[in-house]
């Protein structure tokens, strides 16, 4: 299977998520927004650093920003363009995934966010990549993996059409948490969300009522280094 280069996509990228999520009814700030506020609902304690593993154009940076303004920020991605326009945004620190960068991260984040970005990781390497993110954690870290949900049929269409899912091999929630628990980390959470459209929104208030239901558009597992 082709690998994806998100350097194609850099420039475009928000224009073509917005039309994708078209189907669903809403914007990608929307989901953004969605996962950032899980988090800061979730945490007990002021996280000092914050990384987003996978950062993209920074669009879940915002939100990020907006809900702990008073952690430091910083994304990083593998893509070099998305890394150059995410760069434009003030008070957050960017750097491009190679061996020295995250060595030179060790043990550096209180709390890493990562949201759809285990899917377009082969499963050969994903072991890997879990390994490196909680070398980049302090000890008593933690970290968010928000991962589309491969039950649900409308999820499945979204990235069946999407340009850049071209390559997702989709993982479900029992991978996820194998994944962090074979890495070391404890799993406190595992949940889904995205339960409703915004034809439904209506509805919206009983999806924490609904998260143990295997139905949401995707899901999220929380982990915590020992």
């Amino acid at each position: 299977m082709e690998k994806v280069d998100f350097n194609e996509y850099a420039k475009d990228y928000k224009q073509i998520l917005d039309s994708d999520l078209e189907f669903f009814g809403e914007e990608s700030g929307y989901f953004a927004e969605y996962k950032v506020k899980i988090i800061k609902e979730s945490l007990t304690t002021q996280p000092d650093n914050i990384l987003e593993y996978g950062c993209g154009i920074g669009i879940n940076l915002d939100y990020l920003k907006k809900y702990f303004p008073n952690s430091g920020l910083t994304g990083c991605d593998i893509s070099e363009k998305s890394i150059e326009i995410a760069s434009k945004k003030k008070d957050i620190n960017f750097f491009l995934i190679t061996d020295k960068s995250l060595l030179n991260k060790s043990e550096k984040f209180d709390l890493i966010f990562v949201s759809c970005v285990f899917h377009h990781i082969e499963p050969k390497l994903r072991e890997d990549s879990i390994h490196k993110i909680y070398k980049l954690l302090k000890p008593g870290g933690i970290v968010y993996i928000f991962e589309h949900n491969p039950n649900n049929p409308i999820t499945r269409k979204i990235v069946r059409d999407c340009i850049w899912d071209k390559d997702a091999i989709l993982l479900n929630i029992k991978e996820t948490v194998n994944l962090l628990s074979e890495a070391g980390f404890q799993v406190t959470e595992k949940k889904y969300t995205v339960f409703f459209p915004s034809q439904l929104k209506f509805l919206r208030p009983v999806e924490k009522i609904l998260a143990k239901i295997p139905l949401g558009g995707q899901y999220y597992v929380k982990g915590v280094k020992n």
